[in-house]
């Protein structure tokens, strides 16, 4: 009766996701990250036998900046059915179907550092409603199958770890680290501090075994990506197609306190935003506190279990997270909240046993402070729930309804593209993979660095968007698609403004409530060319 008590509460506690799921599962707000839009057309182009291609840039340069692995898999819903947008519900089922084996492994995560019952059952459900989750199972990013094979690769580890006489399983754990590698580079740590833990309890061989399995995915992927990386440095091609060249670009040696500094605020924001989804209040303070708690938690967690394996891998990550060239938000946290959900879990448990503890004592202040900080906890809790409930029931339905809207209204602006302009046209549009899966049009946009937002050049910043227009005649676009809410990624409205105020002295060819069409001058050295 227990075990299908659990199983119904878990099955419950699914359906948010499911439902919100089947709501959107013509997928309107494809885009919304811009690479899952960026995914989709690669595996658009693996399924066609075009190669890893960004099939929808101009030129199609090959996509050397995501390992190929989800890609790939999102080639078999194109090779199922080519015809888009027809194709996104299959897409979309796809997606939801990694958020139970996510899931799935977050349960032997939790039984492996000691969590049994009704606790494992609560963070399970945690995770489950989790609305930061529940956005990644019906959107076409990455995350679930990376923290599938995350958490395969770490669980596996540990076994090896605790049980010599299964040392094999640390090949099996390298293999897993390699499909992670293979999903996102941010696997990459791994490489390093599983052999570390394996190390530190003078398992060389178990270590050896692990770098063989994941040590061929790195040197086959940086291969493959080296002989077919862009010879091309300018920003654009950078972010398009060059993780490590973008970190150059936008993070130097002189830099580098700056972007730490900066980064560490946002991966605290970052993992307390994940972990309370806060959005109607956005109180950073809390944020912060939250993730410190969460933090201090998950290092009491591995010292009471001596179990290092994933400790060890999330320090790795988050020294990438702050040294990288973009503010870790939750997404980029996304991959250490099992750990942080558990070490925030052990460290409410910890707070609550002192106050248990401080209630016993027969002093006033004593007793008094134990019912002030269990009103504390109660408080927290219940602001918890009730965030997660706005978060799944008003937040999220309303921001993809909105994201319908928006696309509804360009879809005029697409369909003027597809039937009025030259098929070898090359269009500039914020929403560049869009456009170019709606209209088969090329197209491209101009990426904002990272560093002038870390220097807070606001200058800097509308100069490169009152430049847009030479930009597009310098990139051979024949054609500009705006809309109100272009930048919305990064800079939202002001953005959009800039843009927009580039373009003023242009008369569009097309124009709608949702968007404009402006046809763009010819460069003179493509007349001459052509002459």
């Amino acid at each position: 009766m227990r075990k299908a008590a659990a199983i119904s509460v878990f099955l419950l506690a699914l359906a948010p996701s499911a439902y919100l799921a089947f709501c959107f599962r013509s997928m309107p707000h494809l885009g919304f990250y811009h690479d899952d839009a960026i995914y989709w057309t690669c595996a658009k182009s693996l399924a066609q036998g075009n190669g890893y291609r960004i099939a929808s840039l101009p030129g199609e340069p090959y996509q050397t900046k995501y390992p190929p692995l989800y890609p790939a898999l999102l080639a078999s819903i194109w090779k199922f059915n080519p015809n888009f947008p027809a194709n996104l519900p299959a897409a979309t089922l796809l997606a939801w179907l990694l958020f139970p084996a996510y899931l799935a492994m977050l349960w032997l995560f939790l039984r492996q550092y000691g969590f049994a019952g009704r606790r494992a059952l609560i963070l399970l459900v945690a995770a489950a409603l989790s609305p930061v989750a529940v956005v990644f199972s019906f959107s076409l990013m990455p995350e679930l199958l990376f923290g599938v094979l995350l958490l395969a690769s770490l669980w596996l580890a540990e076994r090896a770890m605790s049980e010599s006489e299964y040392a094999w399983l640390s090949l099996l754990a390298g293999i897993c680290a390699a499909l992670a590698y293979l999903t996102k580079s941010a696997a990459a740590p791994l490489l390093v501090s599983v052999p570390v833990c394996f190390a530190l309890r003078r398992q060389f061989r178990a270590a050896g075994l692990f770098v063989a399995g994941m040590l061929p995915a790195v040197i086959g992927w940086q291969w493959w990506a080296s002989q077919h990386s862009s010879p091309d440095w300018d920003p654009v091609t950078l972010y398009y197609t060059n993780y490590l060249g973008f970190q150059f670009y936008n993070v130097t040696f002189r830099d580098l306190p700056l972007v730490i500094w900066h980064n560490l605020d946002g991966f605290l924001i970052g993992a307390g935003k994940l972990l309370t989804f806060d959005v109607p209040y956005g109180s950073m303070h809390l944020e912060r506190l939250v993730s410190v708690g969460a933090i201090i938690g998950a290092v009491r967690l591995a010292r009471r279990t001596s179990r290092l394996q994933y400790p060890f891998a999330a320090l790795g990550i988050s020294v990438l997270l702050l040294i990288w060239h973009y503010t870790p938000d939750q997404r980029f946290v996304f991959p250490l909240y099992p750990l942080l959900l558990a070490g925030l879990w052990t460290e409410l448990e910890n707070i609550c046993r002192m106050l248990r503890l401080s209630w016993r004592k027969p002093a006033l202040p004593d007793r008094a402070a134990a019912l002030a900080g269990a009103g504390v906890v109660t408080a927290f809790a219940a602001f918890v729930v009730f965030t997660t409930t706005f978060g799944l029931f008003r937040f999220l339905p309303g921001l993809f309804e909105a994201y319908r809207t928006d696309l509804e209204t360009r879809r005029p602006a697409y369909a003027w593209v597809a039937a009025n302009t030259p098929t070898a046209a090359s269009v500039f549009a914020y929403d560049d993979p869009l456009l170019y899966l709606y209209t088969g049009r090329k197209s491209l946009s101009v990426p904002v660095p990272p560093k002038l937002e870390y220097h807070a050049d606001e200058p800097g910043i509308d100069l490169l968007l009152d430049t847009i227009p030479a930009f597009a005649t310098e990139h051979r676009l024949s054609y500009a698609l705006i809309t109100p809410s272009d930048f919305y990624r990064d800079l939202h409205a002001r953005g959009a403004r800039r843009e927009l105020n580039a373009f003023a002295p242009s008369h569009p060819v097309f124009q709608s409530s949702g968007a404009a069409i402006y046809a763009l001058p010819v460069p003179a050295h493509t007349v001459a060319s052509a002459r």
